[in-house]
């Protein structure tokens, strides 16, 4: 086990229920309820962590979201040489999960697409179509748009992604 955080229910007039979660690998971790113990995967994780943070903390939720949506405003004015950097430093599920979140956006969705090669924009739409037959989780846009939001900062902070003045 890499890691383990113990955590104690309330009793309830009960018992108290000895909770944990240990990372397994880095794939995998595992709910611990007193003795039962249950793998999970880190997608299902991230999805529980989500849910929780809805529950628990809706404002940051909120907030979070607020972020992503201002994220995504700003890149349609973005440069072109720094949207391709984005786009060659994210992961190509994080990439995909902007061109799903760009869908609504005309204007952003031709900003993305005109800085990929013909040959990038056949795979994207193709994986668009097989990853997003069910549609986007609210957790998967959440995890890839902070991903996404830390990378362009980086690149911003270093000069190869600037905005052009509105």
């Amino acid at each position: 086990m890499i890691e383990e955080s113990q955590f104690e229910s309330a009793s309830y007039g009960r018992r108290a229920m000895n909770i944990s979660v240990n990372q397994c690998n880095d794939e995998t971790f595992e709910l611990v309820f007193d003795e039962t113990a249950i793998p999970i995967s880190i997608g299902d994780m991230e999805r529980l962590h989500y849910q929780l943070s809805k529950i628990l903390r809706p404002t940051t939720v909120q907030e979070k979201k607020a972020r992503h949506q201002a994220f995504l405003a700003k890149l349609k004015f973005a440069e072109d040489s720094g949207i391709q950097a984005l786009m060659r430093r994210a992961s190509h599920d994080d990439i995909l999960v902007l061109l799903r979140a760009s869908e609504r956006d005309v204007a952003l969705k031709k900003k993305l697409y005109s800085n990929m090669s013909e040959n990038s924009i056949k795979i994207y739409v193709e994986d668009l179509v097989f990853q997003f037959r069910q549609g986007l989780p609210d957790y998967r846009l959440d995890e890839a748009m902070t991903r996404l939001l830390r990378t362009a900062e980086s690149l911003a902070n270093d000069g190869t992604l600037s905005f052009k003045r509105t």
